[in-house]
């Protein structure tokens, strides 16, 4: 495991502020490569920074239970440090989840934060990590990787690239036609009767993206209003 700190990139003529890098005189090209390369580390990995320390005051203060059966006065001064980061509550608990699925000697440092997400879902460790050294020994895609555990089977190249006959862009009624009816069968199950906390925890982080789909659609709806209203 590397244990070198990502953090440090404060040099002679550069600085890291709470906005961006501030550049303060010439550096060679071999400086600002090296720069590069940390800030893609910190990218990388600054998911797990803010996952691995909620999981740490959840483990410290709560013996490992979620904040949110915390007692009220050390659950709200909980809140209040999440808060500081300045990050949205649905962020804050996807960092969390991931961080806590994907221990650090299973974290590779040459995937995304958006990798280990796609594969905090599978259950099985062993499988888990087989499933990161393959994304990181054939240089997939989050979304090659997640095809390829839906098939349970490494994706070519070949078969990610989409029929010419269905290029375009698709109408998303059939998508959500088809969502809707995988629901009305999964009302008629008796799932949800016997799933425990972290089953619903693990469905309900299956549909962060659609949440940030509908969040993306209705910002960008609010800001025509207001270029309407203008």
């Amino acid at each position: 495991m590397n244990t070198e700190n990502a953090l440090i990139i404060d040099g002679a003529n550069v600085q890291v502020t709470d906005i961006g890098l501030l550049f303060d005189g010439e550096i060679s090209f071999e400086q600002w490569l090296e720069i590069g390369r940390k800030v893609g580390r910190v990218a990388r990995i600054s998911l797990f920074l803010v996952g691995d320390w909620l999981n740490y005051g959840q483990d410290r203060w709560n013996g490992g239970e979620r904040f949110e059966k915390m007692a009220e006065d050390l659950r709200d001064r909980y809140e209040s440090a999440m808060a500081e980061t300045g990050l949205e509550m649905r962020t804050l608990m996807d960092a969390a989840y991931v961080a806590r699925n994907v221990s650090l000697d299973q974290r590779r440092p040459h995937l995304t934060f958006e990798h280990h997400k796609t594969v905090a879902r599978v259950k099985d460790e062993e499988e888990r990590q087989q499933w990161l050294d393959k994304a990181d020994k054939h240089d997939m895609s989050t979304r090659r990787l997640r095809k390829s555990i839906n098939l349970g089977r490494i994706v070519s190249e070949a078969e990610m690239k989409p029929d010419p006959k269905t290029t375009g862009i698709d109408n998303h009624l059939s998508w959500i036609d088809g969502l809707m009816r995988w629901w009305k069968r999964f009302e008629r199950s008796d799932w949800m009767e016997d799933a425990s906390r972290e089953k619903i925890e693990e469905v309900l982080s299956d549909f962060r993206d659609v949440q940030a789909i509908i969040a993306y659609l209705e910002e960008e709806a609010e800001n025509r209003e207001s270029i309407i209203e203008v």
